[in-house]
């Protein structure tokens, strides 16, 4: 067995630097090389990125479509009311990968939850992809000290979506290892902000950042490499311009967003919300999830399908 030494550059766009550092991997001849490509997509934020179907939605399931055969999902969704390290969930995917699929609700208003994954992956084999994972871990609400890994170090309940979503993606790639594909996250998408209080608003940018460096570090250590050309869709937060830290959580999103040639500020102002004012129904769901697709990747080259198989 040779131990070879490799670079690995962590993706750090988002600050406007780059860091390199040294990293091992070890090196075998006695395994066939992955030539298969898997794209990866990691979705994470609060209730409209979980997806509610609550308030009356005219649309409260997704329904089918040929897109969703090429995609498998491992999600991970935290209840709105957690306070505490370990987060209580809403459920999960079993702790492997499965056929694109609604999750479980609230066992209140929201009798299942989905969100853009769906639009996601369904402009996605459009465009031409055609082995797609989605590693999901969203929050029924909150503001983004919940996602700053400098909370979490401090106080793990004030900052444990942050330790969820890292434990999440660590799971999720140590499921997609055991197959044949290499992989590459192709995007890495963000909705959070409604809930942010005024100084949470007036981080939103920074923690922004540092949360998508955090994310690469985590993936880098599993997966050397598979950072290299990831990009960052961030889409505009419901009634963003309702309240002051709205206001001001969105400038800082779509200012950081203009600055990083590998990030894409996802406008949504234009579509609807529920009868909340919060919340985005079905129809508009499955569009900020192919705008996100739109901004992540650009029409595709097409394949021969390999779907990845469900890992239970």
């Amino acid at each position: 067995m040779l131990l070879a030494v490799v670079s690995v550059v962590v993706f750090v766009a988002l600050s406007g630097s780059t860091t390199t550092a040294a990293e091992p991997a070890r090196v075998t001849t006695s395994r066939k090389p992955k030539t298969e490509v898997m794209d990866v997509f990691i979705l994470t934020g609060q209730s409209n990125m979980l997806g509610t179907t609550g308030a009356a939605d005219a649309m409260s399931d997704p329904g089918d479509d040929p897109g969703d055969a090429a995609t498998r999902i491992f999600w991970s969704n935290v209840s709105g009311s957690n306070k505490a390290w370990l987060p209580r969930l809403h459920g999960d995917s079993g702790g492997g990968f499965v056929p694109l699929a609604v999750q479980q609700g609230d066992g209140g208003k929201n009798a299942t939850f989905w969100g853009p994954e769906f639009g996601l992956a369904r402009e996605l084999a459009a465009r031409g992809s055609r082995t797609v994972a989605i590693i999901k871990a969203c929050r029924g609400g909150g503001g983004n000290s919940l996602w700053d890994k400098a909370m979490f170090d401090r106080d793990p309940a004030a900052g444990h979506m942050w330790g969820h979503l890292r434990d999440t993606l660590e799971a999720a790639l140590d499921e997609l290892a055991k197959g044949d594909a290499k992989l590459q996250i192709r995007g890495f998408c963000y909705l959070q902000g409604e809930s942010n209080a005024a100084t949470e608003a007036q981080a939103a940018g920074e923690r922004l950042a540092a949360l998508v460096r955090n994310v690469a570090a985590i993936v880098e250590k599993k997966s050397p490499g598979a950072t290299r050309g990831m990009r960052v869709a961030v889409a505009e937060i419901a009634a963003s311009q309702a309240n002051p830290p709205r206001v001001s959580t969105t400038a800082a999103q779509r200012a950081i967003c203009a600055r990083a040639s590998n990030a894409a500020f996802v406008p949504t102002a234009d579509l609807p919300l529920k009868s909340d004012g919060l919340h985005f129904g079905g129809t508009e769901k499955l569009e900020i999830g192919r705008r996100l697709a739109a901004a992540l990747v650009p029409a595709a080259k097409a394949g021969p399908a390999t779907v990845p198989a469900a890992s239970r």
